[in-house]
């Protein structure tokens, strides 16, 4: 099984809302990918934002997830680590995990915007950026010969 580390500051809106949509579109491929997402500061009792569960309902998927702290055991067991920013990247320069690390510009080559607290209309546009770094994803998983 290949997997995908997906980190974000929160783990309340991006990385979950990317997590949701990969997890939907590796459904019909017979290689099984696990997706996980984590935060670099998780607060307790943080919950996904209502805003990005909102965003995702009209590509018909529900976010089932519950923000998670970054441990260094996720790095490890991970095959391909993506962060949301490069100043996540950058954060994580020094784990000996680094090889496998890229920036989401890195991955499928644009920046997602981080829509927290910016609105309704930013998660909507972030979900639909997600969407197509989804498919960049899915695709070069694709072309690995991982699905």
């Amino acid at each position: 099984m290949y997997r995908i580390l997906l980190i974000c500051t929160g783990n309340t809106c991006r990385s979950p809302m990317l997590q949701a949509l990969l997890k939907e579109k590796l459904k019909k491929f017979d290689k099984k990918v696990e997706v996980k997402s984590v935060g670099v500061s998780v607060g307790e009792g943080d919950k996904v934002t209502q805003e990005a569960r909102n965003a995702l309902k009209s590509y018909n998927i529900v976010i089932r997830h519950k923000p998670i702290q970054l441990k260094q055991e996720d790095l490890q067991r991970a095959d391909t680590v993506i962060t949301m920013t490069e100043e996540i990247k950058k954060y994580l320069s020094g784990n000996i995990c680094a090889y496998k690390i890229y920036s989401m510009r890195q991955a499928v080559g644009f920046n997602v915007p981080d829509p927290f607290g910016f609105g309704t209309r930013s998660y909507s546009e972030c979900a639909a950026v997600l969407d197509k770094a989804s498919d960049i994803i899915v695709e070069n998983l694709k072309k690995a010969g991982k699905i």
